[in-house]
């Protein structure tokens, strides 16, 4: 039987040019013009560039990285403008304080510290008059499961509004209503599910903060004083409650007044013996 002969490099290249970009015999090679056998040509399957196809996963890997950086950059980006459109839309009721520009505080909020304060988006503006000098505003808070919460989202709120409200030279006194919505047995109800889920019930009032302004006996100094309007009995015996359920001593009742009498006499005792010694 005679020996097969090996293909020689230029039928290897004829062959192999009639393979479509599949890597599959083309059955219309022979009706094809010249410039397309050409183009078939150029695709080798056998190519020492990338013989298995092993570029393939770094192409995949640069893709995701691309894919990654454009992702970081795009967040970065929102981030700046959104900051940036933050301040910018903040307003400043030290320059200006009428109902318009309370209102615009309200809704989008003002700088406290280094942070920033939203207020909650059922509220109303009572009173804003540079020529009474009072700010009054009344929300409805729906954020705060309880009263402990409520006491302190609300401190928060009212110190950045009363803040920026009172670097007003005419502005002496603001006003921070707050009011939650109860159920029938008084518990405070809350929004769910990032507020697809409004809450329901009896509008209560809670607590009403109350920052004024006056000027010092001393001329370089200004007084600013804050009452909080409505923490009865019942509302404080709440919050003392809550304070100790998340205190991570909550097993100690707390100090008893006839410890602090004990502390009291321990401390006169030592006092007078000292006294005592020193004479």
């Amino acid at each position: 039987m005679a020996k097969k002969q090996n293909m020689t490099p230029e039928e290897a290249e004829e062959l192999f040019s009639q393979l479509d970009a599949s890597g599959v015999l083309d059955p219309n090679w022979k009706s094809l013009d010249k410039r397309t056998r050409e183009t078939h040509s150029a695709i080798d399957p056998l190519s020492e560039q990338d013989p298995s196809g092993s570029q393939v996963a770094k192409t995949i890997s640069r893709t995701a990285v691309f894919v990654i950086v454009g992702v970081f950059v795009f967040v970065l980006g929102m981030q700046i403008v959104y900051g940036v459109s933050r301040r910018l839309n903040t307003a400043n009721l030290s320059d200006r304080a009428n109902v318009e520009t309370v209102a615009h505080a309200m809704e989008s909020g003002v700088e406290w510290g280094n942070g920033f304060t939203q207020f909650p988006s059922d509220f109303t503006v009572d009173e804003a008059s540079e020529k009474t000098g009072v700010i009054e505003v009344s929300v409805v808070d729906t954020d705060s499961a309880n009263e402990l919460e409520l006491l302190s989202n609300s401190q928060i709120q009212a110190s950045a509004l009363a803040t920026n409200a009172l670097l007003n030279e005419k502005i002496s006194r603001v006003e921070y209503n707050v009011y939650a919505l109860v159920d029938d047995k008084g518990a405070i109800q809350t929004d769910r599910l990032f507020g697809f889920f409004p809450a329901h019930g009896t509008r209560r009032a809670m607590l009403t903060f109350v920052w004024t302004k006056s000027q010092s006996d001393t001329a370089s100094n200004i007084d600013w004083e804050l009452k909080i309007i409505g923490m009865d009995d019942d509302l404080a015996e709440d919050i003392q409650k809550q304070v100790n359920s998340v205190s991570s001593i909550a097993e100690d009742p707390g100090v008893t007044q006839g410890e602090i009498d004990e502390e009291r006499a321990l401390v006169e005792q030592e006092r007078g013996a000292t006294v005592t010694a020193a004479e």
